[in-house]
């Protein structure tokens, strides 16, 4: 018989949590939008240097055919050498977010542009995930970021 009120009240409260956590997974989601922005700002302009506040002093970026990238240094001269082989035209779209309250994820659908010495354009798509960890100033850092294209392009020198 006592299960009978245990079971009632767990049956009442699972909608909250569940409601609960949804909430805070659209809570994030301005966070991750403005992340993005940051991100692409830093890629299009292009202004590498601006990746370095964008991820956290241990963080990792594993990139399909390439060893992973450990540290913001390492992380913005990777993606300077990616803007330098003709990577252009950055974006990514939100596909879905969430947090525990330290940390964040992000999966999105993403696409650059190839262009070539001359001038041909190769639209490249893919998948990131991004994990973010919460500072102590209430911004979010990217501590993971992974990332794995939908198809490979067959030019030379381009992972």
């Amino acid at each position: 018989m006592r299960k009978i009120p245990f079971l009632l009240a767990i049956a009442a409260t699972l909608p909250l949590l569940v409601l609960g956590k949804g909430a805070r997974a659209d809570d994030i989601r301005p966070a991750m939008e403005s992340a993005n922005t940051q991100f692409l700002a830093a890629f299009n302009t292009p202004n590498p240097s601006a990746f370095l506040p964008l991820y956290t002093a241990d963080s990792m970026l594993f990139f399909q055919g390439s060893p992973p990238v450990i540290g913001p240094e390492a992380i913005k001269l990777f993606w300077e050498s990616r803007i330098k082989l003709g990577v252009r035209d950055h974006t990514f779209h939100i596909i879905e977010t969430g947090t525990d309250g330290k940390y964040a994820y992000q999966v999105t659908n993403t696409s650059v542009q190839l262009v070539r010495d001359t001038g041909e354009k190769t639209l490249i798509s893919g998948h990131t995930v991004r994990i973010f960890e919460k500072q102590s100033d209430d911004t979010w850092k990217t501590k993971i970021h992974m990332y794995k294209p939908a198809w490979r392009p067959l030019a030379p020198g381009v992972p």
